[in-house]
Parts: C-alpha cells; structure tokens; sequence
C-alpha cells in the first residue's frame, strides 16, 4: 500500500500483542507519521488492516496521538525504521537499537550489511527507488556483538504529488533460523536423492477407475516379472503374497483408498524362483476436485536383508534403548579447610537417604570395599597435588542397592592453593547397561555377519565352499600359476548312483550320505586344495601347486576311493562312486568358467567311459570340435541365404551317342572363397542332421530344374546322391511323396536316387523298405561307388537297385592296372548275372571308353565326356554334343 504525502487516513489495525491477545485501533493521521501505517503493513503478525482515504472532517472520533503510536510500533517485535531515498534512516524502533546498537542511526545500514551482500542489495535498492515499487531482499547483518545473522527486509515508497519516492518505510526480520533450517534440509533432501539412487526402488501406480496399472523396470525387476507381461491385476497380485499377510495387505488397499495419508507397510513375496522375499510398499491415494479417489501411487523395496538384521538385532536394539535415559546427577562441595562435606539433595535421593551432616569419613560409607581405596587416593592426590579426577566407582545406597557412579572432582584454588573440591555425582547405572546393551549388539551384529558371510560362500549342508567362493579360489590360484610358474587341475566329480539312493531312501538319507563323501574327500585332498560343491551331487576340486600332469593323478585316485567307500548309515550300507572330469590350467588357457565348463565335458567323458574313473580333457579336440561346430553353423547359413547351387554332369550311351541322364552334383557359390566344390564341405555335415537338410534341397532343387526342363522340351532323367543317414531316416519315403507333390509337373520317373555310403548302411530290412516305397513313387535307384565297400554282394542282393556304378578309383587306372580291369570286369558280370543296368563314372580318355565298350559297358560319365556344368548350359550341350568316332567303331569283343 502506498500513500500521498499531507493525505488524511484511517487505519484499522489488528495486531497480536505479547501475549498473544488480539487488539485493534483505529488510527487516523497525516503526513510523516503515516510511516507508521506503511511500518504496520510491512510487519508479519497483524492479521488485517483497512485503509480509507478521506477528509479530515470524515474522520471518527478516535484519534491517537504520534507518542502513543510511537510507543505503539515498539512493541511491534520486527524492527520498523523509515529511510530516505539515499538510505540514511529518519526513524528505528527499539527493537533496532537493541539489536544493533546506537550507532547505526549514524552508520546506516551499509555498516552493518555483509560485505558479499552489498552489491546485490544496493541494486535491489535502486532498482525499487527507480520504479517506486515495494522492496524486497534478503542477505545478513551484523548484530551487535559482532555476528552475522540473516535477515529479511520488507519496504514501501512514500512518493510526492510528482511521484517521486521521497521516504522508505520498512520492516527487519531476524530470519537466521528459518536459513539454516534450509540448509540443513536442503543437506537432508541431496542425502535422500543419493540413498534412493543407490537403492533399487520401483515405483507403480493403479488408476482406480480403469483398474490400469504400470510400473517402472525397477518394479518388475524386484517382482521378478517380465515387463512384457504387464502389470498384475490386484488379485493376481494378491496371490503372490504370502497367505499369512495378505489379510493385512487388503486392509492396507482398502484403508489407502479411503484416506489421504500416505500408508508404508511391510509383507512377504512368493517369488517365481521360490524364494519368500520381504518388501516395503508405500502407497497414497490422489484424489480429484470431487474429492474422489482416482488413482493410487506408491513405491516398493525389497527389504530382506534388512528383516533379517533387525530379527537377529531385536533384543539388542531394546536394551540399546535404555541407554537413552536422561542422565541422573547431583552435585557436591568439600571444603579442604573445615572438611566439610555437602551434597544436594539428588545425591541423597540417588542412595535412597535423607539429608545430613556429612564428612569425608562419614560418606566413604557409602561406597563399596572395593571402591573406598580408589576415592580416598584420588581425594588425597587432589589436596595434595591439586589434581582433577574423573572416576568410575561402585556406590551402595541406604537401601543395599548397589549403584554405578560417575565422581568428577574439579579444584577451587586461592593464591594457588586447593580450597575447595566441586564436583557431580552421576548416576551411569543405566549408561553401564546400556554399555553392555551395546555390547552385546556389536557382539550379535558381528556373529550375525558372520553368520551371512558363511550363508554367501558356503555351502549350507557341507560347509564346503559354494560357487561364489570357489571362484574366487580359482581367480586367486590362476594368479598365484602366473608368477610361480606352477600349473593347477580343475576336476569336476560327479557322483555315480547317488540319485538312485536318494529316491529310494529320501532326502535325508542322501544328504547324510553327502555329508560323508564330501568329509572323506575333503580328507583326501592337501591342505592347499579347495573342495567345493556346487549342487546336488557334484562337486568341484582345484588342485593346486602341480609341476606336471602326473602331479594330480594321486590326489584324483585318493578322491576316487574315498567317494566309493561303503558308507554305513544305521542299517544300511551305502555305496556310490565318482566320475571325474580334469582340466589343466595353463595348458587350458581359459578363464576360470571356461575351466569348470571343460571340466564338466571331461566329465561326461568319465561317465560313458564305465563311470568311477577320471578322464583328461583334451585342449587339441576341444579345439577341433569348436571349428565343426563353426563350420556346421557357415553351412546352415549358407543354406540359409540360398548361397548353394547345383551343376549337372551329362550320362550318355557312349555306343549310341544318346545323353541318357544328368547328376546332380552340389557346389557351393561362397561370398568371399568363390565356387567351392563338394569335397570341401560335405565331410564336414557327414552324419550330421543337416546333412539330411542339405539332401532334401538338393532333392527339391533338381526336380524343380527337371520341371523346367521338360517345359523346354527336354525330357531328361536326372540322378541324385543320397547319403547313409538320410536314407535311414523313418520318414524318408514321406518326404520324397511331399518334394514330389510339391513339383508336379517333373516326373518322378526321371528322378533316380545314387545311394551312397552303402557301407554305413545300419537297418538293411528298413533301407529296403524304403527304397521299394520311393520305387511305388515311380523313382529308380542305383548303387553308388559299387565295389568300394566290404559287403557289395549283400547289398546288390538285398537292396533292390536298378543300376550299378563302377566307382572311378577302378575306372581311372584300368588301362594301366590288370587287378582294376578285372574288378570291372566283375562288377559288369554281376550286373549282367544279377540283371542290373552299370555305368562307369571316371571316364576321361577315349581310350576309358573303347575299353569300357570292349568289355560290355555302354554307359558312361566323366571329364572324357564333360565336366558338370551350371543347368542353364545343360540343354545347349545336349544339342551340341555328339560321341566320339572310336567309340562308334567299338563293339563288344
């Protein structure tokens, strides 16, 4: 509020005065002294005030003199004081000068003001002197006995009919506590931030109407949720609660929706992994203008820990809270001169006596045998000496109850000589319990601690090392190998018919039954040596400080021995024993889990090799078997991204110079290695499953080109090889009737099936079977490589195959080498006995040819003839392609 100069007013002032009782004036003035108005505006405890602005002549009755509003504004507590535009003050109250003193009518403000302050507050000033709006800033003064306290200063312009400011009135308020109360929160809030960053807490909230909810990642991490799932609905919710305190947990819902008060409580989890968690939830209830609830927010902590340090803690904490009682004390005097001796009336009331003339002698009678001695020293010492004393005695008061004391002496000296000894009586019995209290709490912490190191490295029935600590055992011998030079054995032991035992006898005889393996083991191993379990019946050893192999060959004999010991139980008599799988470390130059992992495959090794054995790992086939499993995974990529392709080699009668048939022979087209042939991939899916995948393309593949092929007119059979484990597969016949369904315009009677591998052949009935189902399809077979396998005569007897063909390891040498000719020679009579078409594969010369003719072979395939070729060349060499002249003048002779 602000008011011209020389303009009558009324003021209707309600303050608090200092006892708190309500008054109220009516003012009315003009001039200067309506500072006072402007000073009552500004303070902080009136509760209203009314102006009217009129004539002298309208004014009421009740008028005040400017002593007696004088006196009025020093009992308003602020400091009111009224300044000049340069901030020299006209006018303080007496709250100002007592508090900075006289001096300040003189110094003004600037004085007093904080030098740090200065700059701000001066422009604060000149910026309301410029405008003529109120004042308003915040910074510290200096009070009179030196120190700095903050403050806040309020003011409003008086202005001239020109509108200038022509005085300041204003108001001071102490507000030093309300500062550091700020501070000290602001410290309170930042350490609060800090511990909620650190600890995991999630936060969720439930719209009430849609019965929606959601939650953050920290939620469904401590609910061991995915967050794919979505929030629960409150009785799914529910339902992992532990049956005990779900009761609770509704009245909490319930309670929380019907109030507005922010609700924490505590309950159990029935965890997906089985595990009982403790949680701390806080819950609040948002309500909407109606003053309906709408939606619940609230914040969950997973508190376990925390439970299980204030179960073990529970009694300490109460006696820990004893500890906190008011101190108990009196005070006495003795006088050295007279010995005189006084206590005030809380000593006597401390020993349960009543006030009397005491003595130094007289009072030892209160003090126990064994604290006597030590209170007549330490008096002598001091009035002797002049030396303080601070003990601890034993006192016993009228009543036989024993008392602990604190007696602290302080000397009185006159020219340097004790007169006088001051001092308190204090009553420590409860500090003394509470000393022990606490105590006995370090004492159940410190055990409790131990108890959860043990509970994280060890395991619970055997009290052998766990996981955990395991590998920190192996980190720290892995470290210790690097600078010794040394080598350790990782061995990981199973134990053979353990899970039998324990399904037949129960879990208690099993677990009996480890705790004694694993003593005996535990007995067998160097004190240097580690055994852990890990679960079940498997356990870990890590041998260290080897110089070789061999070094770890006793130690693993030992365990051997002391797992399949018979182990008697009450009645009965119990025996398992132990498969062992080994690492070495550095030679398995691996980490710390790679060493269990190839431990754990040795193991498997030990097993299959008749169990109660050991077997080594082997770094070189480890490493080979990695590269197969590398390779199998390019080739199934390959297949994947269609990187496979199919060449044709062409099958022509060589007598007639008819193309009789082409094969199918696989290539694959490499992004970065080119066109690979067959023999640099197909080892490495031999009996492997995918090889069974790769046939079936390549099946599907050449009947889709045979399609094609017929619709040009080119109506050609054409062979594909089929492997061992394809042909062996139970739904062979069923998957060929589905390649075939899914091509119907090839016809299956020009597809013809290489058998391969006939050798690995295990179920002759079953391929037999098979291949007369194919053959009900209207596809051929024919033997593959004939002649290179150990059973061919069974084969071509039991595997009913129309054509055989002559493997080009014979045919390649058979000009040169009598034994290969004669070996063709017999396979071509077999066929002709058995009444088998034969084809000779290999055939690179003309001269292959005029013999293979001479000796009764018409059919051939081979280099001599063309090498295999893309599909989209096939039909232009069958146009072009004629036989050779010499193998037209052949004949049988």
């Amino acid at each position: 509020m602000r008011l011209k100069a020389n303009t009558w007013a009324l003021f209707k002032f309600v303050y608090f005065s200092s006892r708190s009782t309500v008054s109220c004036l009516h003012l009315n003035f003009m001039g200067s002294i309506q500072a006072v108005a402007h000073a009552i505006n500004l303070c902080e405890k009136p509760l209203t005030l009314d102006d009217y602005t009129m004539t002298k002549e309208a004014l009421p009755p009740a008028t005040l003199s400017e002593d007696h509003l004088h006196r009025l504004i020093s009992t308003i507590p602020q400091q009111v004081w009224t300044a000049r535009p340069d901030g020299g003050l006209d006018f303080v109250n007496q709250q100002v000068i007592d508090y900075f003193g006289k001096s300040i009518l003189k110094a003004g403000w600037i004085e007093v003001l904080h030098p740090d302050d200065v700059h701000e507050t001066i422009l604060k000033w000149t910026r309301s002197l410029a405008t003529g709006e109120n004042y308003e800033a915040v910074f510290r003064l200096r009070r009179a006995d030196g120190v700095y306290r903050w403050h806040i200063a309020r003011a409003s312009a008086l202005l001239n009919p020109a509108g200038e400011v022509i005085q300041w009135v204003g108001t001071s308020t102490d507000i030093t506590e309300r500062k550091e109360a700020e501070a000290a929160l602001a410290v309170s809030e930042a350490h609060l931030a800090a511990a909620q960053t650190r600890a995991l807490i999630g936060s969720w909230e439930l719209d009430l109407a849609t019965g929606i909810g959601s939650a953050t990642a920290e939620w469904f991490q401590i609910m061991q949720r995915d967050p794919a799932s979505g929030m629960p609905t409150l009785d799914e919710f529910v339902e992992t609660i532990h049956p005990q305190d779900r009761d609770r947990v509704r009245a909490h819902h319930l309670q929380a929706i019907a109030d507005k008060n922010d609700r924490k409580f505590d309950f159990r989890m029935l965890m997906p992994d089985g595990s009982t968690r403790w949680i701390e939830a806080r819950s609040i209830t948002i309500f909407d203008a109606a003053d309906q609830p709408i939606r619940m927010e609230g914040t969950a902590q997973e508190i376990s820990d925390r439970k299980q340090v204030e179960e073990a803690l529970l009694t300490s904490t109460e006696l820990l809270n004893v500890s906190q009682s008011v101190a108990k004390m009196g005070g006495w005097q003795f006088d050295i001169k007279t010995n005189e001796l006084f206590w005030t009336d809380q000593i006597y009331h401390l020993l349960d006596s009543v006030r009397e003339d005491l003595t130094l002698e007289s009072s030892l009678e209160f003090f126990s045998n064994d604290s006597q001695p030590l209170i007549i020293k330490a008096f002598n010492e001091a009035i002797e000496r002049g030396q303080d004393f601070d003990l601890e005695l034993e006192m016993i008061s009228y009543t036989q109850r024993k008392i602990d004391v604190r007696v602290i002496c302080k000397i009185t000296r006159e020219n340097n000589i004790p007169v006088k000894m001051n001092g308190i009586i204090q009553d420590i019995s409860e500090q003394k319990s509470a000393q022990l209290a606490l105590e006995t709490a370090n004492y159940e912490l410190e055990y409790a601690n131990r108890i959860l190191e043990h509970i994280a490295h060890y395991d619970a029935l055997t009290h052998l090392p766990n996981r955990v600590l395991l590998a920190d055992r192996m980190q720290q011998a892995m470290l210790h190998n690097q600078r010794s030079g040394e080598s350790l054995a990782v061995a990981f032991i199973d134990l053979d018919g353990f899970k039998a035992i324990n399904d037949q006898y129960g879990h208690g005889t099993g677990d009996k039954l480890l705790i004694t393996i694993a003593r005996r083991m535990k007995a067998a191993l160097r004190e240097s040596d580690t055994l852990a379990r890990i679960g079940g019946d498997e356990f870990v050893v890590v041998l260290t400080h080897l110089k070789n192999v061999n070094d770890c060959e006793p130690l693993l004999r030992r365990i051997l021995d002391a797992a399949a010991e018979p182990v008697q139980l009450d009645e009965l008599v119990l025996q398992v024993s132990a498969s062992i799988g080994v690492t070495i470390h550095p030679q398995d130059g691996v980490d710390a889990e790679q060493l269990l992992r190839h431990a754990d495959q040795a193991m498997y090794l030990a097993k299959q090799a008749g169990k109660n054995c050991y077997h080594l790992f082997d770094v070189a086939q480890d490493v080979a078997v990695k590269h197969k499993r590398e390779n199998l995974e390019h080739i199934r990529t390959a297949l994947r991204n269609k990187e496979f392709v199919l060449y044709y080699q062409p099958k022509v009668n060589m007598r007639t110079g008819t193309v009789v048939g082409a094969e199918a022979l696989i290539r694959w087209q490499h992004p970065e290695r080119g066109l690979l042939a067959p023999a640099s991939f197909l080892p490495i899916i031999e009996n492997h499953l995918l090889s069974v995948e790769l046939g079936e393309w390549v099946i599907a593949t050449a009947l889709s080109q045979m399609a094609d092929w017929q619709s040009q007119g080119l109506d050609i059979p054409i062979s594909v090889n089929v492997g061992a484990l394809q042909l062996q597969q139970s739904n062979f016949a069923n998957r060929l009737e589905e390649l075939l369904f899914l091509e119907p315009d090839a016809n299956p009677k020009n597809l013809e099936l290489e058998i391969l591998e006939t050798s690995a052949l295990e179920d002759i009935n079953q391929v037999s079977a098979a291949i007369h189902a194919c053959q009900a399809l209207g596809v051929s077979f024919a033997l593959d490589d004939f002649g290179t396998g150990y059973s061919s005569l069974a084969y071509l007897k039991r595997l009913p195959a129309e054509l055989l063909k002559i493997d080009q390891s014979f045919v390649r040498d058979m000009l040169d080498d009598s034994d290969d000719l004669a070996i063709i020679q017999g396979i071509i009579g077999l066929a002709t006995a058995f009444q088998r078409l034969v084809i000779a594969e290999g055939v690179e010369t003309v001269d292959h040819g005029k013999k293979l003719l001479s000796i009764g072979c018409e059919l051939a395939q081979g280099y001599g003839i063309a090498r295999p070729m893309p599909a989209e060349a096939f039909p232009g060499w069958v146009k072009t392609w004629s036989t050779d002249g010499a193998w037209l003048k052949s004949d049988n002779d």
